[in-house]
């Protein structure tokens, strides 16, 4: 009965979602790709993922069983996400969002640290070009103001 209440629940936010979006005042600028493309493309995935959630709980068809939570794993990615709403603001995107990659990722077993830094820069720095450069919207520079 939980897996039903929460894909259901997903297709409701989902809904919200999509219809706030569709509300959204847009100046005529934006005629292609504007700012109501991220909301849309966020709510179809909840409410595909509501969906299958969903299909799964009233078919009793999960795929993964239950596993113990990881709370180590929890608390670091929470320390992440802390730092990045901090350190927004003063440092920018682009390195708040670095942090947050690099939190997750080793919160995830993962020590490439080269790697990962390497994949959490391109990750942030096209992330940050794509909301400023193509959308118009604007994400705090930071420290890197003046070089993108």
């Amino acid at each position: 009965m939980a897996g039903l209440l929460i894909g259901l629940g997903l297709i409701a936010i989902a809904a919200v979602i999509a219809v706030d979006a569709m509300h959204m005042r847009v100046p005529p600028v934006h005629a292609r790709v504007g700012p109501r493309v991220f909301p849309l493309l966020v709510s179809c995935g909840l409410a595909l993922s509501g969906a299958a959630i969903a299909w799964q709980a009233w078919t009793r068809t999960f795929l993964v069983e239950a596993q113990d939570t990881d709370w180590g794993a929890v608390a670091i990615i929470a320390a992440g996400l802390v730092l990045q709403i901090n350190l927004l603001k003063p440092l920018g995107f682009i390195p708040a969002a670095i942090i947050l990659f690099m939190a997750v990722s080793f919160a995830f077993g993962s020590r490439r640290f080269l790697r990962d830094g390497v994949v959490a820069v391109v990750l942030a720095s096209v992330t940050y070009l794509a909301f400023t450069r193509l959308l118009g919207l604007q994400l705090p520079p930071g420290v890197l103001k003046g070089l993108l």
